[in-house]
């Protein structure tokens, strides 16, 4: 009886871990969609960002192999890099979101320190807590966002799904690769939930790879619903990060209870995505340097401000060029779980 408790408990810690991959790589992936995806596939990003959903369920199915490995310091600091980029990425959208809805008066600066404040109060507990606020709102953030996001739209909202194919097949493809990174978050599922102390049975890949797909669709969908509001070339003639994001069909009225929930379901999903990143981010720099284990997560936390700085200072276009080079390490790390057989 006692070993079947533990099982369950461990189960219930990957899962919690898996969830919070999920909702990190939905909102990545509708972030990166919309900053720079949509400017070459415009109303076809949605298809773009296809590649990304897949391959972020390829990490969850090299996450038992990896997790059955003991982690090399390199491997490591090469996964703790890669995910705060993730959460540099996730803090930035919800800042420039935040900006241009909730605090239309307030300097990027001042919304981006608030996003950092935000995520580092929620980081503090450590990543335990951030994964199962994760596992907790599993059906209630997806159902909140999709029903928020379908009284967002119009009777004509089909229309802009038309030309399928968006500007073409050149620049969708060329969006496709650029946006190929957006499932880097899902590399957090590479290091074991933190509250287990000692190695544990792994569940299968599939475990993970379903919980990881789902994020990413949802992130994939909420990118459809901008396509649903508005004609391409209205996207087209949208420059601000922040605004395209706004899932609200052009005929609607652009206030309301109904696009303030909407708003808040999607800052609320950057954030949780944020803070998980942030988590694993420190575990896998704690694991790289074990003398690093108290000041972990505010040495991460210190280079976060200081991407966020830089980020106020050069724009928001700058963070968005780094993130396809993403796909480098997340490409050595996959193979590397892969390939690489575990010592004997």
């Amino acid at each position: 009886m006692q070993d079947e408790r533990i099982e369950q408990r461990v189960r219930a810690a990957y899962r919690a871990r898996a969830c919070a991959a999920g909702v990190a790589c939905g909102a990545q992936i509708f972030a990166v969609g919309t900053g720079l995806l949509l400017p070459f596939a415009l109303n076809a990003a949605y298809w773009a960002a296809v590649p990304a959903l897949l391959l972020g369920g390829v990490i969850g199915l090299a996450a038992p192999r990896r997790l059955s490995k003991a982690p090399g310091n390199a491997f490591c600091a090469v996964l703790a890099l890669s995910l705060l980029v993730c959460g540099a990425l996730l803090l930035a959208a919800g800042a420039t979101l935040a900006q241009q809805t909730l605090l239309p008066n307030g300097h990027l600066l001042t919304c981006l320190m608030l996003t950092l404040g935000f995520c580092l109060l929620a980081a503090r507990p450590g990543g335990t807590g951030v994964c199962r606020v994760a596992f907790a709102l599993r059906l209630l953030l997806p159902v909140a966002l999709a029903v928020f996001a379908g009284f967002s739209l119009s009777s004509a909202s089909a229309a802009g799904l038309f030309p399928l194919l968006g500007a073409g097949v050149r620049p969708l493809l060329l969006a496709a690769l650029l946006g190929l990174s957006a499932g880097s978050p899902a590399l957090m599922l590479f290091l074991p939930p933190q509250e287990l102390a000692t190695p544990a049975p792994v569940p299968k890949g599939g475990f993970f790879a379903l919980r990881v797909g789902l994020g990413g669709l949802l992130g994939a969908l909420m990118l459809a619903a901008l396509a649903l509001c508005n004609p391409y070339e209205i996207i087209q003639g949208q420059h601000v990060w922040g605004a395209r994001m706004l899932i609200l069909a052009s005929a609607r009225p652009r206030e309301g209870l109904v696009q303030t929930l909407l708003i808040l379901a999607q800052l609320f999903s950057m954030l949780i995505g944020a803070v998980s990143t942030l988590c694993a981010a420190a575990q896998a720099l704690e694991t790289a340097f074990p003398k690093l284990r108290f000041f972990s997560l505010w040495l991460c936390a210190a280079l976060l401000l200081g991407a966020l700085m830089a980020t106020a200072f050069f724009g928001m276009d700058v963070l968005l060029a780094v993130s396809p080079f993403l796909l480098i390490p997340e490409g050595i790390l996959i193979g590397i779980s892969f390939f690489k057989k575990a010592p004997s």
